[in-house]
């Protein structure tokens, strides 16, 4: 990654959901969960409800962005479980759906873990006293809870969710939050993350220098041909073992 120096920055701030840490695929066993609950065990159909799910969270997240009333996290997550049920064409047990929403919301917490190396490189840039944060669209508190289970907590001086300010990234209320708990400017800090929209988008809207860990190998000239040129990472790695190795 040439001309990469993070000593430059007085601040770097990381997404945590699949940058940070590994998810092992949450969504996706709370949904085989809810699908085996209302005796559904195809693959196939799985595999649809997934998708289905995946499409209807990620509308309703840039609806908010677009203008519409907030929704938290969790809501939109029910909302998108309960709304794909009908889109398989199966019925819809209200009861069974909430439930599969708070597992879905717990599941987040028990199965992430750090990425490899993530101790040992937040360690060297605290050490260089850079100001470090978190940014998250995932349930509210548990990127708190998270960070405090994998012992990753006490280095960070801002820890910002959806919850916090009522918005998602990339809008642009989650980033002048974390900046100003930082007490740092939009100049002088590096945005790292992994979802395009969320995070390359909403960053380079405040003109934040930004690192996309493209972990699904996705096509940037299809994601820039999408969302504009002004979104273009200003570097780009395959994994965050990778950003760590740069320190």
């Amino acid at each position: 990654m040439s001309g990469f120096n993070p000593n430059q920055f007085d601040a770097i701030i990381f997404d945590l959901d699949s940058t940070l840490t590994d998810t092992h695929q949450y969504p996706i066993v709370a949904c085989e969960w809810l699908l085996k609950r209302t005796g559904i065990d195809s693959e196939d159909v799985i595999a649809s409800y997934v998708r289905h799910l995946v499409i209807r969270y990620r509308k309703a997240i840039q609806a908010i962005a677009d203008g519409a009333s907030y929704r938290s996290a969790f809501e939109i997550v029910y909302t998108s479980m309960k709304e794909s049920l009908i889109d398989i064409n199966h019925n819809v047990d209200a009861t069974v759906v909430k439930e599969a929403a708070e597992h879905f919301k717990t599941l987040h917490i028990e199965l992430s873990t750090g990425h490899d190396g993530v101790y040992e490189f937040l360690k060297t840039l605290q050490s260089r006293n850079i100001k470090l944060g978190v940014l998250s669209n995932s349930f509210a508190g548990n990127a708190r809870i998270i960070l405090n289970k994998l012992e990753l907590s006490s280095f960070f001086s801002s820890i910002v969710d959806c919850g916090d300010v009522s918005a998602f990234k990339p809008m642009r209320e989650p980033f002048d939050r974390v900046l100003q708990e930082l007490n740092t400017d939009a100049s002088r800090a590096l945005y790292v993350g992994d979802e395009y929209y969320a995070d390359m988008v909403g960053a380079k809207l405040l003109g934040i220098t930004t690192v996309w860990i493209n972990n699904r190998a996705i096509s940037i000239e299809d994601q820039v041909a999408k969302y504009g040129i002004s979104t273009t990472p200003d570097f780009v790695l395959k994994t965050i073992t990778e950003f760590g190795e740069l320190l």
